[in-house]
């Protein structure tokens, strides 16, 4: 994933608009006379990726998600309660299992896997298994305790939740990688392990068998276990790595694909920001982000365009955009410089409308947003590039802040929700984009972050730290 960088001046450019309806609000947005019909791609670069997600939405019935029952009775049941952030949950009873291979590919160097748990009042495992159910690395959780092992014990580590973990009414996160480690002349599979997010590597350990993934289980050993939100897939979704940005977000792109998106024109989405506190300026935004197939393939600046709002102190945001040649973010000319012109006010409850265009017809990019909860010279912000290139095929979200320590970033607070991310060449036919290719990827993100489940229903997700 990409983030911006060292920030500069542009001119606003001066935008042509028309009316249509935005989340059942009528505003002017961007011309769409420039819009063309999407193209069927030449290739398929990613062959042999997979996914598997399991978020118990659309059905009652845990055999339409790809799941077997290997032992156990009753039978599993899907309930609304207990729930994960509104996202309904499968009752496992002691001695009950469950197993899918749905989807998977074999013979990948590296899978990663995530899963929520309550397992309060009971003791649930997540296994990864070979093709004949043998386990090659298993994780479980009973109340605070979490366990990691592979190959019947071969390797175990086992620790308490830190009190600081955001155990959200007894739920847990839990995301890892399963990957073939090589440096120098030392190689092997091992199992990285991470707790609500990845401010830190909870465990490290050996994992010989996980060449011969083939499948994934869930069961548990005692007591009434919850589980939610399982994906196993060949996506990269949890990263540590001392020094970078953290950062959150959903979709896929900048190199991390499963799938690419049929080429499209316009990115949209809405953004509500209920509220936040931040300790200094220009150094916490969300944002939404575009790639054509270069940016989408590989973590390069080329052909890879952002639009995104700064959260600053006092109540105060500040939008900004990236023009696909560099990581740099380019303020608005409303706000040309966090040293001495801090963003403008908006209230809590802020509701925003982001919008970036690609107009073939007229080689250029149009970046837009709109504040809806103000009626000044700041509820419109356009400006646009020069741009004659592929049209864009991946997408995704993200909230991010500078580098920094933890303690610093304990005097952080944000509570916000973005939905309505859709996607397509006419404004008036969006498609949402839903939860198999809103992917969940977390770098260095502190223990207090929520990136709470994605949405099909709202074509979003709620996001507090």
């Amino acid at each position: 994933m990409l983030l911006k960088k060292v920030k500069v001046i542009l001119i606003l450019i001066a935008l042509s608009l028309s009316s249509v309806t935005v989340a059942g609000t009528l505003v002017k947005d961007i011309s769409i006379s420039g819009a063309v019909q999407q193209n069927t791609l030449p290739l398929d670069p990613l062959n042999g990726s997979f996914e598997f997600l399991s978020g118990f939405t659309q059905s009652i019935n845990y055999t339409d998600y790809g799941w077997s029952l290997l032992r156990g009775e009753p039978t599993p049941l899907i309930s609304s309660f207990p729930n994960y952030f509104g996202e309904p949950s499968i009752a496992l009873a002691n001695g009950t299992t469950l197993f899918s291979d749905k989807s998977v590919v074999k013979g990948d160097k590296a899978v990663s896997f995530q899963f929520v748990i309550n397992a309060n009042d009971g003791n649930g495992s997540f296994a990864i298994s070979n093709s004949t159910g043998a386990s090659i690395a298993a994780v479980s959780v009973d109340g605070t305790n979490v366990s990691i092992s592979s190959c019947n014990g071969s390797s175990s580590f086992s620790g308490e939740i830190s009190p600081t973990s955001d155990i959200s009414n007894g739920w847990v996160l839990v995301s890892g990688n399963l990957f073939n480690y090589t440096e120098g002349n030392t190689s092997g599979w091992r199992l990285l392990l991470f707790l609500d997010n990845t401010s830190s590597v909870f465990a490290n350990i050996s994992a010989p068998l996980g060449y011969s993934y083939g499948g994934v289980e869930i069961s548990s050993s005692s007591g009434d276990v919850y589980f939610t939100d399982i994906i196993f897939t060949s996506y990269r979704m949890a990263l540590f790595i001392p020094g970078y940005n953290n950062m959150e977000g959903y979709g896929q792109g900048s190199g991390a694909l499963v799938s690419l998106l049929q080429p499209f024109t316009i990115l949209h989405s809405n953004f509500m920001l209920y509220n936040w506190s931040v300790a200094r300026y220009s150094t916490l935004s969300f944002q939404i982000n575009v790639m054509n197939l270069t940016g989408a393939e590989s973590p390069t600046s080329n052909g890879f365009f952002q639009l995104g709002v700064d959260l600053d102190p006092n109540g105060k945001i500040a939008p900004w955009y990236v023009t696909g040649k560099s990581a740099i973010a380019i303020y608005f000319n409303n706000h040309p410089s966090p040293d001495y012109m801090p963003g403008f006010d908006t209230p809590n409850g802020t509701l925003l409308g982001l919008t970036i265009q690609y107009i073939p017809l007229e080689e250029k990019i149009i970046f837009q947003i709109v504040d809806y909860s103000v009626n000044n010279q700041f509820r419109f912000w356009n400006t646009s590039i020069q741009y004659n290139g592929p049209e864009f095929c991946a997408a995704y979200t993200q909230i991010e802040t500078s580098s920094m320590n933890g303690s610093q970033l304990n005097n952080y607070r944000f509570n916000g929700t973005m939905y309505n991310i859709s996607y397509g060449s006419d404004m008036s036919s969006m498609t949402l984009l839903n939860s198999s290719y809103m992917l969940p990827f977390s770098i260095d993100a502190p223990l207090n972050w929520s990136l709470t489940y994605y949405s099909d229903v709202t074509a979003g997700y709620r996001q507090m730290d």
